[in-house]
């Protein structure tokens, strides 16, 4: 079995677009691509006998369960037989759908795996890391499309959002950093803007073929409808997920969120529009608040007992909010693609 790869980054970045183009590419495993299998780890420490079928039964709740043309449950209890942590299923369950449908590598796609990718690489230390980076205000905009990360009363949302987007951000390249060789960034304004670019650097760290043209024509779940939080108001827009945090009319959202995550930006490349970050007593406040408040509420959801009953499988569950369009689904998408002789979507 070929070097497994995940796919991470903070929520909104453009994790789902690369999981797709990485998916028409060919050669890896077809599944829906959300495991959320660190999070449910938290609550499973251990799988003892007595443990064991709930977290199957939750584990299985979730987008793995429903993969078309596939019977995932076999291959999960199969998985999960021998194993006495969470860490060592993922593996085993992912080679299992590999071998079954005829592949040699599989990849994993949960977003927040980006705080994981020290426990990824024990469980799994021949993976190889792709963390997608989109710019922060963007990135912040679309998280408060999503109605997430609620803030104190007195806090704007967007600044909260931008705040979450750094952790994220700052705690993946930490643990990319102490495994160079096995980590790669990729900018989401460069998937969207030289995307054959973009594709031909990620493969050659891969070692795998992601040939644009053939990806282009096995268009598959994000590369079908975008996975996007916005609604285009003019019938004359073209979509582009890049730059929106530079219409005028949201100009206090982007002030506030520079204000905050600043620093972060500049060190990225992002070049701000309001001057130098930082410098009021409120910023200050409110980065030490948040920067403080998520990794703490992280400890507390995965290193207490508390915790471990508090944390839930909804996330898997989330259906589009109200006046979203719905992302097509995976089935469907496969489906067009073989009637139309693409079908190395799957397998090729």
């Amino acid at each position: 079995m070929k070097r497994p790869v995940f796919v991470v980054g903070c929520p909104r970045s453009g994790t789902t677009l690369l999981y797709s183009m990485l998916v028409a590419a060919g050669g890896f495993a077809f599944y829906r691509k959300e495991t959320h299998l660190y999070a449910l780890a938290s609550r499973f420490p251990r799988l003892t006998p007595h443990v064991r079928e709930q977290f199957l039964r939750e584990f299985l709740a979730g987008y793995l369960g429903h993969v078309p043309g596939l019977d995932v449950v076999p291959l999960a209890r199969a998985a999960g037989a021998t194993c006495e942590s969470p860490a060592e299923f993922l593996p085993r369950l992912m080679d299992a759908i590999a071998r079954e449908q005829g592949v040699e590598r599989w990849i994993e796609g949960t977003p927040a795996h980006v705080l994981y990718i020290d426990a990824i690489k024990k469980a799994a230390p021949d993976a190889l890391i792709v963390h997608v980076i989109r710019d922060g205000r963007d990135c912040a905009l679309s998280i408060v499309r999503q109605g997430w990360t609620p803030p104190c009363p007195w806090d704007r949302r967007v600044a909260v959002a931008a705040l979450y987007w750094e952790w994220m951000v700052r705690a993946g390249r930490a643990a990319g950093g102490r495994a160079p060789r096995d980590y790669i960034e990729v900018r989401f304004e460069d998937l969207i803007g030289d995307p054959r670019g973009s594709l031909d650097r990620i493969g050659r760290f891969l070692e795998h073929d992601l040939d644009y043209d053939r990806i282009l024509r096995n268009r598959v779940h994000a590369l079908c409808s975008p996975n996007t939080s916005f609604r285009e108001t003019d019938g004359n827009d073209e979509f582009n997920p890049v730059g929106r945090w530079r219409k005028p009319d949201i100009a206090a959202d982007v002030r506030a969120c520079e204000a905050v995550a600043g620093s972060l930006l500049e060190e990225l490349g992002y070049g701000l529009s309001y001057g130098k970050a930082g410098g009021s007593f409120r910023a200050w406040l409110t980065r030490s608040v948040y920067l403080n408040y998520f990794p703490g509420k992280r400890w507390i959801k995965t290193r207490t007992p508390l915790g471990r009953v508090v944390t839930n499988a909804s996330v898997w569950a989330e259906q589009p909010r109200q006046g979203e369009r719905p992302v097509r689904a995976i089935r469907g998408a496969r489906e067009e693609a073989v009637a139309a002789g693409d079908a190395g979507m799957v397998a090729s």
